[in-house]
């Protein structure tokens, strides 16, 4: 059985009065498409002036550039480029983030459409339009999280390709005896600590403060009611980084912020890899000591062995923005599949 009900998942995904989407998939019969152009969390808009000068334009601006939730410093979910529907020429094309708006007062009702690898792979092209502009402001206004998820998983894409290109043999197989699980798992990536169920991958520089790190431990699946409450998995992911994750002074530790509300993790459902997970995002700290930065859990079901995996990446970067760096550790916690799963990503990915 499904951990919870994903299907009530799908249902809150798109909380809209109006769907005419279409996911387009390169056939693997085409000839090859060019690999997608674009900076990492790139995003260009493609509308009229008039509706970017206006209301338009500015809900687009609010949503876009709203801050990533639960980064230290503020940085903009993406970093939006605004071409004019006149310039919109083949060179940008190939761009891997592509969102068209329009105003066609022929159409009775607004309609969405997200177009897969149209010019190029791996690309994500959205296309709205409607009667009026209040009709577009609500389209932007009631699916944020939406476009932002089909976004962000473009770009996990992108990285995920890059990744098995150039695996960390050692690290993946020794993943893969432990867990059962293939991850695409990079050069730079080493078994910091092995423990019971337990692993923990770490990237650091030489010559610097920077640390990017990925950890998995997986448990007996016993109640939904327990393994899934948001108290619960903030408590097992504070018991664990205590017991595994030392910092660089004798008693220190990994832990999170206890006690400040506003940093407590703030927790969603999300459909991770065809399967129901719990996302968690926050900050981490050191006890003892002034280290800290961002950290995202995943907290899902193996259904095949029925164990409960917690899978949980952090960035510790002061001198840097944290967004892209992020997006790289979860770029490998969502590459992560099981014997017999294969089908149900490439349907989440179509």
């Amino acid at each position: 059985m499904r951990t919870k009900n994903i299907s009530r998942y799908f249902r809150l995904l798109l909380p809209i009065f109006f769907i005419a989407a279409i996911t387009s998939c390169a056939s693997t019969e085409r000839p090859p498409k060019p690999s997608a152009s674009g900076r990492a969390g790139e995003l260009l808009v493609i509308m009229d002036p008039y509706l970017w000068d206006g209301r338009v334009g500015n809900t687009f601006k609010d949503v876009f550039r709203t801050p990533v939730p639960m980064l230290p410093q503020p940085e903009p979910m993406f970093n939006v480029i605004y071409v004019p529907t006149r310039d919109f020429t083949r060179v940008f094309e190939t761009h891997r983030h592509l969102f068209f708006a329009e105003v066609d007062e022929t159409l009775t009702s607004p309609t969405i459409e997200f177009s897969r690898d149209v010019w190029s792979q791996p690309q994500l092209v959205v296309r709205i339009k409607a009667p009026d502009q209040e009709a577009l402001v609500r389209i932007l206004e009631n699916n944020a999280e939406t476009f932002y998820d089909r976004y962000i998983a473009v770009e996990y894409i992108r990285l995920q390709n890059a990744y098995r290109r150039m695996i960390k043999h050692d690290s993946h197989q020794r993943v893969k005896n432990m867990f059962g699980a293939d991850m695409a798992i990079p050069e730079g990536y080493f078994v910091a600590v092995e423990g019971e169920d337990f692993i923990w991958l770490r990237k650091t520089a030489t010559r610097e403060e920077f640390d990017q790190s990925v950890m998995i431990w997986a448990l007996d699946y016993t109640d939904p009611e327990i393994d899934f409450d948001e108290d619960v998995i903030w408590s097992r992911r504070d018991s664990i980084t205590q017991r595994y994750i030392p910092g660089q002074f004798p008693g220190t530790y990994m832990t999170t912020y206890r006690g400040q509300q506003e940093l407590r993790p703030d927790f969603r459902e999300v459909s991770f890899n065809g399967m129901y997970a719990l996302e968690a995002r926050s900050l981490w700290r050191v006890e003892g000591d002034f280290m800290g930065g961002p950290f995202v859990t995943y907290t899902f079901v193996d259904e095949n062995t029925n164990r409960l995996f917690m899978v949980d990446g952090w960035v510790f970067a002061p001198k840097y923005d944290k967004r892209d760096y992020m997006r790289q550790v979860e770029a490998i916690i969502w590459s992560i599949n099981f014997p017999g799963e294969e089908e149900d990503q490439e349907e989440e990915l179509s």
